[in-house]
């Protein structure tokens, strides 16, 4: 018999359950993705107050691990036409992402410009340990994991999810190598 009181192990259940939880929501979003079923209700958004949005959610995580959170947005962008529940939901789990895989005293930031044919990039990067060319498409693999001894968290299906939703957008995500280090996902 266990000399273990309730109130010692219910914390770490409720933890697991929460863990559970998150993965069977993540299976259920690639299901609808896989089906073609999104529900993706299309408005005009302002990006930077989107942006701005998703660092504040953060910034308790990024302070918690050591971790400089900013933005990087140009001042003017126009409106964008998306579903903003499901680019928030890109955002939260590339910036999620981001902050697992930068050290202390590291820095993640996200990034929106208008580039040439007037389209709006934006991007996530970190100065976390970065990945090599021939992994970088591997990282929107369902539950694919850089090192498979080190589970740092998640259900290794974020960044999965993040390509099946800007896929439905009609647009484009990929991941390089950031100058100076780490990664950079736009």
């Amino acid at each position: 018999s266990s000399d273990l009181e309730p109130a010692e192990y219910v914390p770490a259940l409720h933890a697991q359950v929460r863990l559970l939880s998150g993965i069977v929501d993540d299976l259920f979003e690639l299901a609808r993705i896989d089906a073609g079923v999104l529900s993706l209700v299309f408005q005009e958004v302002e990006l930077n107050r989107l942006v701005a949005g998703c660092i504040e959610g953060l910034a308790p995580e990024a302070a918690a691990r050591g971790v400089q959170l900013s933005s990087r947005v140009d001042a003017v962008l126009p409106a964008v036409r998306c579903a903003p529940d499901k680019i928030e939901r890109v955002l939260y789990n590339l910036l999620t992402n981001a902050l697992r895989h930068t050290p202390p005293d590291g820095m993640v930031a996200v990034t929106a410009s208008v580039v040439a044919d007037g389209s709006v990039v934006v991007g996530v990067e970190d100065t976390g340990e970065g990945i090599p060319p021939e992994r970088a498409e591997r990282i929107f693999d369902r539950f694919w994991r850089a090192d498979a001894s080190r589970r740092p968290g998640g259900s290794g299906l974020g960044l999965a999810i993040a390509r099946g939703l800007v896929d439905a957008h009609g647009g484009r995500i990929w991941a390089e190598a950031r100058a100076g280090g780490g990664t950079q996902i736009g």
